[in-house]
């Protein structure tokens, strides 16, 4: 007899001789294999909170099937529904998945294998699938908050490095002028004691013709300047914090005119009135010690100013500092009714001379230290730029300015007779002996 199609078409499928076995009974057995490995594969370990374990704490086994979650913790042994089943992420970094149960509220589960949140058995119910997405996106959240603090405090640091000028003006705001014109008093102090110093009264007098012009166009200055002279024969001047200028001899007879004593004066007295030396040891100090500052705390800063005399003397401003001097000391000769042009002029001579000494010495080393004991270029390098900006910024000043030829020369002739009583023995006369004249400065680019 025939055998029926369904028949002929179920032995194809099924390969034996059930024939009354149909191709949707086959199906039935895939699908429960199907579920059989998913279930096989749905295990992940895990710990439990309960009353009734070792210490209200122990670790078990979960595993996943359509009928819910089961889990298997000492002698805790159960299933929960999907319904109204609770899913969150916590712990370091959300690395842990805690599973709770509205019918079972005095347990608590978690494992540290985040791949259950992927199991399709899990995914596959309504209300897991919405508190997985959740908890996906609370994980996106977690690791972008971290990147960001991350990214934070690497930035911050850099931050404050690459804005270290700008803060350093805040921060230097920060020390009271009363305290920084005490540091200045003592470190010129200090050098008092290895300078052979003109009286101050007659330098003073000397002084005063030529900077009180200078001095009363500085605007609202809270320092008092106390401008000194030294024998000493290098070209150069330096000024300390609250007000401190010392002048050498060498630079004062080495002068053409009042407008080049001036001219250099001035910056100075511009180094002094934007704090150029405390802001030098505010950016050297760290990055901790000037966010304090910032915030408010100056007691770290001012103890580390405090101890930096010695970096006062012999410091080199940066370009920065150097150009802001140039700007504003040619800003207060104009409202001084001083010509700027003695500054860049003055730089310049000074340039050519040391050009010219320097191409008489053949010795590389006596080269070195030529440029090294010298003085106004080695602390004020004078590049070509920067003489091209300073005569770009005197390049519309206009007359009349204020004679002072008359005062400039009387200084002249005090200092030389100053210079020539000082015994050939003292330690400034020696050290100027070994080097070239004094006329010649360094030219160092910046």
């Amino acid at each position: 007899m025939a055998m029926p199609a369904c028949f002929r078409a179920t032995s194809r499928y099924a390969g034996t001789g059930n024939y009354y076995f149909s191709t949707n009974f086959s199906a039935n057995i895939n699908k429960e294999a199907m579920d059989s490995s998913a279930f096989a594969t749905s295990n992940y370990s895990c710990h439990a909170f309960h009353a009734s374990l070792p210490g209200g704490r122990d670790a078990g086994e979960l595993s996943l099937a359509q009928s819910g979650l089961s889990y298997r913790v000492g002698p805790l042994v159960g299933t929960l529904p999907f319904a109204r089943l609770e899913l969150s992420l916590g712990g370091a970094a959300n690395k842990l998945v805690f599973i709770r149960h509205p019918h079972h509220p005095d347990l608590a589960l978690y494992t540290s294998d985040l791949s259950i949140l992927k199991n399709p058995v899990l995914r596959a119910h309504p209300e897991c699938a919405q508190q997985i997405s959740k908890a996906h996106g609370k994980r996106r959240m977690g690791w972008a908050v971290l990147t960001g603090m991350t990214l934070l405090l690497v930035a911050l640091p850099l931050g404050m490095i690459w804005n270290m000028d700008h803060l350093s003006v805040y921060a230097a705001r920060q020390v009271p002028v009363s305290w920084e014109t005490k540091l200045g008093a003592s470190v010129a102090a200090q050098q008092d004691l290895t300078d052979k110093k003109m009286p101050q009264a007659e330098a003073e007098a000397l002084l005063k013709p030529l900077t009180t012009p200078l001095l009363q166009a500085i605007p609202d200055s809270p320092y008092r300047y106390t401008i000194s002279i030294v024998n000493d024969s290098t070209t150069n001047a330096f000024a300390l914090p609250g007000g401190y200028v010392t002048i050498n001899s060498g630079l004062i007879l080495k002068a053409g005119s009042a407008e080049e004593l001036l001219g250099v004066l001035a910056h100075e007295c511009s180094h002094v009135e934007q704090r150029h030396g405390v802001r030098s040891i505010i950016s050297n100090t760290g990055i901790y010690l000037v966010a304090s500052a910032v915030f408010g705390d100056v007691s770290g800063l001012l103890a580390t100013i405090g101890s930096a005399g010695p970096m006062l003397l012999s410091q080199q401003y940066s370009r920065h500092f150097e150009s802001d001097a140039d700007e504003k000391a040619v800003v207060l000769l104009q409202r001084a009714k001083i010509n700027p042009e003695g500054l860049p002029h003055f730089f310049e001579r000074m340039i050519a001379e040391e050009k010219a000494v320097l191409e008489k010495i053949e010795n590389k080393q006596a080269r070195e230290a030529y440029k090294n004991a010298m003085g106004l270029l080695s602390t004020h390098p004078a590049s070509e730029k920067r003489m091209a900006n300073l005569r770009h910024l005197i390049a519309r000043s206009q007359g009349p300015y204020i004679d002072q030829d008359a005062a400039f020369k009387t200084l002249q002739e005090a200092v030389k007779k100053f210079v020539a009583t000082v015994p050939k023995s003292s330690p400034k006369s020696e050290t100027s002996s070994e080097v070239p004249p004094a006329s010649a400065v360094t030219s160092s680019q910046q």
